[in-house]
C-alpha cells in the first residue's frame, strides 16, 4: 500500500491522537507522511517528518494526494484550507482516512493499534446494528452509554474519541466499585478467581473492608494461586474465614460468579458448558462484548460495562445469567 501522504498542520502531540500515532509508527512500512505543511516553514521536521511551507509544497501537493485535516487552530484550519483548495487537494479528517484504510484492507495486512482486533473485525461490527438503548440485556443506563460510545469509536474509527473516557480512575477501583454495586444488588454469593489473581482478590479484600455485613465465599484456581507467587500465602490468611475449596458446592453453584482477566476465558469455556456469570475485562473492547453475546446466543444474559480510563483493553463487563439475577 504505497501512496502520497500529507498533513495540513500537526497536532499529533495531544493525547487523543496517540492511537492514531500508534497506528503509524505500526504500519510505517505501509502508512507514512510525506510532509507536514505550514504557511511557512519554521522547523525543520517535526518528530522526523519534514515541514513545508506553502512555497515548497506548492511544487510537491497534487490533487489527487491524501491531505489530512490535522491543523490545530481555526485560523491556520482557514489558511491551509485554502491553500489546499487551489492545489484541488480536497483535506481529508483522521478518522475518514482510517476507515478509508480499513474498508480497503481486505488482507488483515495493516496492524492496528489494539491487540487482538484486525480491519476485518472492525468491517463485521459496521455491518452489524449499532448497540440499542432498548437492548434488554443492558443492567443499566451507564452500560448502554458505555456499549454506545465505544461502537462509535471503532465503527467510525475515531479513535481521538476515546479521550472522553480519561476520568484519572483505575481498573481496579472500578472493578470495586462494580463488586459493591453487584453485592448492594444482593447478587454477590461466591467468588471464582479463574487468573489475573492480584487485580480480582485485591478488590474483594477492599469490598470486604468497605461491606462488612457481606457474606459471600471465595475460591481460587490452582494456575492463580501459582500466579501470586510469594503473595498467595497472604491471601489465603486475609481471605481464610471464606476460602473454600475449589470443587466445592459454593464454586459449582450456579450462582458463583467468575472472575476472569480476558473474555475469552469465558467463551473458551463456553463451548464446553453452559456459560455462567462472569466478570471479566474484555480485551478487544466493543468485539468482545459481541463475543459474548455471539457465546449465549438466544440464552438470556445482562451485561454491565464500565471503561475505567483511555486504555482500550481496561474494559470491564460484568455478564449475569438469569441463575444469578433472576427474572
Amino acid at each position: 500500500m504505497t501512496m502520497k501522504i500529507f498533513t495540513a498542520g500537526w497536532s499529533l502531540q495531544r493525547p487523543d491522537h496517540n492511537y492514531f500515532k500508534h497506528f503509524l509508527r505500526l504500519n510505517k512500512n505501509k502508512v507514512s507522511i510525506d510532509g507536514i505543511v505550514y504557511p511557512k516553514k519554521i522547523p525543520e521536521d517535526i518528530e522526523g517528518i519534514p515541514v513545508l511551507g506553502f512555497d515548497v509544497a506548492q511544487n510537491l501537493v497534487a490533487p489527487d494526494d491524501t491531505v489530512l485535516d490535522i491543523s490545530s487552530t481555526p485560523e491556520l484550519k482557514v489558511e491551509l484550507k485554502a491553500f489546499f483548495e487551489g492545489k484541488g487537494a480536497k483535506l481529508l479528517s483522521v478518522a475518514d482516512f482510517l476507515d478509508r484504510l480499513i474498508t480497503e484492507d481486505q488482507q488483515d495486512a495493516l496492524r492496528l493499534p489494539f491487540a487482538g482486533i484486525a480491519a476485518s473485525d472492525i468491517r463485521k461490527l459496521k455491518s452489524a446494528p449499532p448497540p440499542s438503548l432498548f437492548d434488554q440485556h443492558f443492567v443499566d443506563a451507564e452500560s448502554y452509554e458505555v456499549a454506545s460510545k465505544l461502537d462509535t469509536i471503532f465503527r467510525n474509527a475515531e479513535w481521538n474519541r476515546m479521550v472522553e473516557f480519561d476520568r484519572d480512575d483505575t481498573p481496579g477501583h472500578v472493578l470495586f466499585n462494580v463488586l459493591l454495586d453487584l453485592n448492594a444488588r444482593g447478587l454477590v454469593k461466591h467468588l471464582h478467581v479463574l487468573d489475573t489473581p492480584r487485580v480480582f482478590l485485591d478488590a474483594i479484600l477492599k469490598l470486604r473492608l468497605h461491606a462488612p455485613a457481606a457474606s459471600f465465599t471465595v475460591s481460587v484456581s490452582d494456575a492463580a494461586f501459582a500466579d501470586l507467587g510469594g503473595r498467595a500465602e497472604f491471601y489465603r490468611r486475609s481471605l481464610a474465614d471464606c476460602l473454600v475449596p475449589v470443587d466445592g458446592s459454593e464454586a459449582s453453584a450456579g450462582q458463583a460468579i467468575q472472575l476472569a482477566g480476558s473474555a475469552e476465558t469465558l467463551v473458551a469455556a463456553g463451548a464446553r458448558k453452559p456459560l455462567q456469570s462472569a466478570i471479566c475485562f474484555m480485551p478487544r473492547s466493543i468485539m468482545d462484548t459481541i463475543a459474548i453475546r455471539n457465546a449465549f446466543g438466544d440464552r438470556q444474559y445482562r451485561v454491565l460495562l464500565r471503561q475505567p480510563d483511555t486504555t482500550v483493553e481496561n474494559l470491564l463487563a460484568a455478564v449475569l445469567t438469569p441463575a444469578l439475577f433472576g427474572n
